[in-house]
């Protein structure tokens, strides 16, 4: 589904020169969960913005599904997000003043499509917060506002759902929750590439890859 290879991502901060990611090569299966794991600025979100197209690497080449696109324009990079990909942050990113459904609705909107009132219901029943619709995120759990934010990346039907530290801002039972919801999406056929601090959530994926210094030490 996803290729990587000779991935390297450079950038300057202030007088330094940094490697992000040094000669990275990776291949992702549809249908598998992978944990990143490594230690801070070992590379984890910077691997997981370029498997996402939210970044483009300094050098090398980068496949989803069969085309290369580590030079494509951005509109086409936004494209592929829109259809192909949900995220998932540690910060949950909703409106204030939106309901759980309006948030949920969001990338609908940004992509011009129609609002399917019964298919939006689904998805808060899926994460199970089909009572909470009507609510603002001021009057929800820290658990409930990852809820909604993975029903939000849901929406646009995604293959691939990409979770950069979705558990960092919750107690050890939401964050069970969180991760059995996507052990959930896991078993309906999705991909799950999620970056964690959490070593013991991280074994329960299917395969762990872990990060040094911007280089896979072992998957």
């Amino acid at each position: 589904m996803i290729e990587l290879h000779g991935i390297e991502k450079e950038y300057t901060r202030g007088s330094e020169k940094v490697h992000a990611l040094t000669g990275v090569d990776l291949s992702i299966e549809s249908g598998e969960f992978i944990a990143i794991v490594g230690p801070s600025g070992s590379g984890k979100t910077t691997m997981l913005h370029i498997l996402g197209c939210l970044d483009q690497p300094s050098r090398g080449v980068m496949k989803i599904d069969g085309i290369e696109v580590e030079n494509l324009p951005e509109s086409k990079l936004v494209q592929i997000r829109r259809e192909k990909i949900g995220f998932v942050f540690q910060q949950f990113y909703l409106i204030p003043g939106l309901t759980v459904f309006d948030n949920v609705t969001l990338p609908l909107l940004f992509s011009r499509k129609e609002i399917d009132k019964g298919k939006i219901n689904s998805l808060l029943e899926l994460v199970g917060l089909a009572s909470r619709q009507g609510h603002n995120p001021n009057q929800l759990s820290g658990g409930e506002m990852q809820r909604v934010a993975i029903a939000r990346a849901m929406v646009n039907d995604p293959e691939v759902i990409f979770a950069d530290e979705p558990t960092g801002n919750l107690d050890s039972e939401n964050s069970e929750k969180i991760f059995d919801l996507l052990k959930s999406l896991h078993a309906r056929g999705l991909t799950i590439v999620m970056v964690t601090h959490n070593n013991d959530l991280a074994g329960r994926a299917e395969r762990i890859i872990s990060l040094k210094d911007g280089k896979i030490l072992n998957q």
